[in-house]
Order: C-alpha cells, then structure tokens, then sequence
C-alpha cells in the first residue's frame, strides 16, 4: 500500500492541496505527530485543539508553523477564518473546529468520553477519523466503526501505536494464508507494578520532574502503562479488530524471550500455554524472579506466533529466518519498536487520500475491559478509570459483562462505588453507579438498542 500512498501524497503536494488535518489534544503523542507531519508532502496539520493553549502552540510550531503564522481562535467562524485564510488555528476544544475545512480529525485526548464524542461529531460532519485514545475505542469502538460506515467515512487505529503494529503483522500473515496461533506485544510489568498510583508512576518509569514536565507526560496515562492496563486496553483493541479472544481473562502474560514466544504459545498438548489456538496475549521482559529481565525480551515490540498447513511453507518460513519452534510446527513474526506518533500520518493518509483503515473494530466486539478493585472500594468512593488510584482493567471475552455482571472499564470513569468490593475483585455493575450521561454510556446503550 505504500507506493500507492506515497503516490497520492506527491500529487496533492504538487497540486498544492495537501490533506487538512485537526489534532485534538496536544500532549506527548499528538505534538510527536503534529512534528511528523512537518517533515511529509501533501499533509498539513491545519488546527489544533487543546485547553492548554501552550500545548498547543507547542504542536503547531512542531508542525512548522511560525508564530505569525497561526491565531488563537474561540469560536468555529474564527477557526473557519483562519484556515479558509491559509493559516492555523489553536482553539480550546473541538467544538470550535466544527466549521473549519478538514478532512482528517485526529483524537489524542487520552480521554475516553471527549474522545468517542469527538470523533462522532467529526465523523458526522463528513470528517475522516483517527483515533489514538484507545481506551475510547475498547469502550465503544465498535459503535464508532459503525457510524463511519453510516456516514461513508473512515474511523481507524492509529499506525505507530501498538495494536496497528500488531495489526500490520496480522494481516501480512492472514493474506498469505498462514494462522495465527497468537498476537501480542511485549510488556513490563513487575510484581508490585498492578497496585501502582499515578503519583509515582513517573518516577517509576524513570522520568525526573523537569524531562515529564518538558515531554508533557500525563501522570495517570503513564500509570496504566505501569499497572498493566494499557496493555490489556491494547490487546482487546486487537481482539475487536481481528476477532481473536483472550484465551483466559487477563491473557496469559508469560516472562518470555523471543526464542520461547513460539513454545510457549501452542496448545498444551504440544506443551504450550493454550487452551486454543488464535488468541491475543502478551509477552513479560521481566523474568519470574521478578527482578531481572529476560534475554532478547520484546518489551517495547509486537510479535505474531503463526503456522501453516503445508509443510514447504514452514520449512521455507525456517530457512529464511525466522524463529521457529522446538518441532518445527509454529513461526515467529516480530518488530522490537514501535513508533507512537510517528507513524500515525500514514493512517491519516491513507483514510484522506484511499478511504482505507490502518484497523477498525469488527460490528460486534470480541473482549472487552473488565474493571477491577487496585485497593478495597467503600461505598461514596469515585472510580477513577484507567491508570487511576482505584481501579485497574483485565481484558476478558464480551459476554463477561453480561454473563458475569462485571463493570466495563469504559464506565469506571466517574462511577460512584455504592457497595464494598475487595482487592484485586472485579467491580460488579450493581456495585456501582455510573455516570448515565456519560457520551461512551449512551453510545454503548444507543448500539445496543
């Protein structure tokens, strides 16, 4: 797909009409790639929408705007004014984007209600979208996914992020007509880390006060990474874009090497940890003594464990190099990085300029995030939701919201917990109430009708 993107890219840069581009939300990611599309033809980044106007301002000079260049705009006339003038806008919300010329909404709030509500009215108002807030698109995705269809427009997945790289492997495989026996990415996560509060988070993962405060880290994102729940919000984004469940709630999350990745995922009666084949899971970097990390770990990549049915193609998978298991039977594909931000203007070419997804959820959703007590809940206590000092997510097949009566994670935003629940529980949906006119509850309700 890259020659025929890159193609459509020159053209509109010759043409001088370069794809018009909104970014919501200006934070570390956003601004990462606000400054890639700077440096790509036929892209440009034409707003900007953040409450910090600094943030903002930072984003539109990573993206080559001088000072002169851009206004501070309040209003949708005023934004309009500005880009239809060939010139930048910074507002303080998307609302105020709603008249301007733009083709591609990008949403890196990190909040999954802005998010979803963005990206519902972008795409009502003929707007492709990317989205990079995933925890909006494990709440509601799917519901998103289906008001693009309806409004013959593209929502996707953000490249550069990890379930896109997954993404990326997975259909590579599938079109050749290999099987996946597993998808993943790899993670960190030490003992202690599931009880972890955003108030350490930073320090944790080794940023000082001056280098979060200059990467404009949010402490509560940066905490999901650490407690383990942006992996699992990861990995049920994966299952509803491919359709391949958890195999066990939580996944199985071995410490694992490269080497082992192909052993350890197959069935257990070929000595692996699977109860089924075609499953999402992890892979741990640090080892079981919990301490140290484990030799040639993928702790920053994505992976797929595959095989075949034809004995030529696995010995021809095996001689051109890839890793293989102890009997021959399972393949695997694997990229130790991925790029956050720097690679998400590929999805915002490819919606813009061939109406393609990077990945999109399926109609229906395969897993979702289940919400568990980090600490005993009394009744009064606000749920915090992801990365947050209450709670943290395990992803689980869909039917465990109904089946099981757990609360999503989606919902745990606000949520007021009215019965006790012990540690390391999940949070029943009776336990608690949720916040009703929350834009993720009334559009999971609205898809449900």
């Amino acid at each position: 797909m890259m020659r025929p993107l890159l193609e459509q890219l020159e053209a509109r840069a010759s043409a001088g009409r370069p794809v018009s581009v909104a970014l919501a939300g200006a934070g570390r990611f956003g601004t990462s790639i606000a400054a890639q599309i700077s440096q790509m033809d036929g892209l440009r980044l034409a707003a900007v929408a953040d409450p910090d106007a600094q943030n903002g301002a930072d984003a539109l000079r990573a993206a080559g705007w001088a000072d002169d260049q851009w206004e501070r705009c309040e209003s949708p006339a005023a934004v309009q004014a500005a880009v239809e003038a060939g010139n930048a806008a910074l507002a303080p919300d998307a609302d105020a984007l709603a008249s301007a010329p733009i083709e591609v909404f990008v949403d890196a709030t990190g909040l999954p209600d802005v998010a979803a509500r963005n990206a519902r009215e972008a795409m009502r108002r003929g707007r492709h979208v990317v989205m990079v807030t995933v925890e909006a698109d494990v709440s509601c995705g799917w519901a998103l996914a289906r008001e693009a269809r309806r409004q013959d427009v593209v929502y996707t997945l953000a490249a550069g992020d990890q379930p896109i790289a997954i993404m990326e492997l997975f259909d590579w495989a599938v079109a050749l007509g290999l099987d996946p026996v597993a998808v993943g990415r790899g993670t960190r996560l030490y003992p202690q880390d599931r009880h972890g509060d955003a108030d350490q988070a930073l320090a944790r993962l080794g940023y000082n006060a001056e280098t979060a405060s200059r990467l404009r880290l949010n402490a509560q994102m940066y905490n999901s990474f650490r407690d383990g729940t942006k992996s699992q919000i990861e990995m049920c984004s994966v299952s509803n874009m491919t359709g391949l469940p958890p195999d066990c709630r939580g996944m199985h999350e071995p410490s694992a090497g490269l080497n082992e990745l192909p052993n350890l995922f197959a069935r257990r009666d070929a000595g692996g940890l699977l109860d089924r084949t075609g499953v999402v899971d992890l892979a741990n970097a640090v080892a079981p003594d919990g301490t140290s990390e484990m030799p040639e770990h993928i702790a920053t990549g994505v992976w797929a464990v595959v095989t075949c049915g034809d004995r030529r193609v696995r010995e021809d998978l095996r001689i051109h190099g890839t890793r293989v298991s102890r009997d021959g039977e399972r393949m695997l594909l694997f990229r130790e990085y991925h790029l956050c931000g720097v690679e998400t203007p590929l999805s915002i070419a490819q919606a813009a300029l061939l109406g393609a997804t990077s990945g999109a959820p399926r109609e229906t959703p395969t897993s979702e995030v289940l919400a568990y007590a980090k600490r005993d809940l009394h009744p009064g206590d606000t749920l915090d939701g992801s990365g947050g000092q209450l709670v943290y997510g395990l992803i689980d097949r869909a039917k465990a919201v109904s089946a099981d009566g757990v609360l999503p994670l989606g919902l745990a935003y606000g949520a007021t917990v009215g019965a006790p629940v012990a540690a390391d529980e999940p949070i029943p949906l009776d336990a608690v109430s949720v916040v009703r006119d929350s834009f993720v509850a009334r559009l999971r309700d609205e898809a449900c009708a």
